[in-house]
């Protein structure tokens, strides 16, 4: 994998870290004007901009630029109810080429209750009290909703502190 989008990137930092860590990648981190404005400073302060550059846009309302291997959703759709985070894996999905990977990381619950582990379910309080639509979602949900985009081969890795890792290649 050699072209990456990094959904709701931020600052870059895991597209730094990422093309630090791999030769031949670059990286595309898609956020909000204002953040990207900040982004483009680190970037540039990493002297990455050749490998790591930047576009404006709402990961929800905006669309995906296209033409990439792989596409990276971190930390972004326990802000999400179930059915903005369907569509965000269809635009990703959208987004890739055959045989593109996409990567979802986040806090995830269990898949009975939804109320363990502590962790996951402290995350989601905090998330339900400070955001409009903030939750956690269970791993399951998140496979089935991957499935749903048209990925296969999904996988799960498991992270320290509730956190995993979801794996799907486009068909």
């Amino acid at each position: 994998y050699t072209r990456m989008l990094d959904v709701g990137g931020g600052p870059g930092t895991y597209s730094i870290k990422l093309v630090q860590a791999t030769p031949g990648l670059s990286s595309t981190v898609m956020d909000l004007p204002a953040v990207i404005a900040i982004a483009q400073e680190i970037i540039a302060g990493y002297n990455l901009s050749d490998r790591v550059s930047v576009v404006a846009g709402d990961y929800i309302s905006g669309r995906y630029p296209e033409g990439k291997d792989t596409v990276l959703m971190s930390g972004m759709m326990h802000r999400e109810v179930p059915a903005t985070c369907r569509e965000l894996l269809l635009k990703a999905n959208a987004a890739l080429e055959r045989g593109g990977m996409v990567i979802v990381a986040d806090v995830f619950c269990d898949d009975e209750s939804k109320v363990t582990p502590p962790f996951a379910t402290l995350f989601a309080l905090n998330m339900m009290l400070t955001s409009e639509n903030g939750s956690a979602h269970s791993i399951t949900e998140m496979t089935n909703w991957m499935q749903e985009a048209g990925f296969a081969e999904v996988e799960v890795r498991p992270l320290p502190m509730s956190h995993s890792v979801v794996f799907g290649k486009k068909t």
